[in-house]
């Protein structure tokens, strides 16, 4: 099924929107993130949840910034511990 052009809108809006605004977590921070989570994915497994993530939100993170990081992670596709790692933050140039 294609989109309509007003769908097609509203998406480039939403993409431009979201390149434009700033993250949340630095770059340093995201890259410490996706280690934890590389090591925690490498003993078990993803089980299609985010508590890794938010294990190391409650080491690194003030509580109160918790939840509008976690709806960043969702807006980017990171639903999961593992879609954080593929879908988060590819902004970032990781070298």
């Amino acid at each position: 099924m294609a989109l309509s052009k007003t769908e097609k809108k509203a998406i480039l809006k939403r993409l431009r929107e979201q390149e434009s605004k700033p993250l949340l977590l630095k770059k340093t921070q995201v890259r410490k993130l996706f280690a934890f989570l590389e090591t925690k994915l490498e003993q078990q497994p993803c089980d299609h949840t985010l508590c890794h993530t938010q294990a190391w939100l409650n080491q690194n993170i003030p509580p109160e910034k918790h939840q509008v990081i976690l709806d960043e992670m969702e807006e980017m596709g990171g639903f999961c511990d593992c879609e954080v790692v593929l879908n988060c933050y590819e902004q970032y140039d990781f070298d």
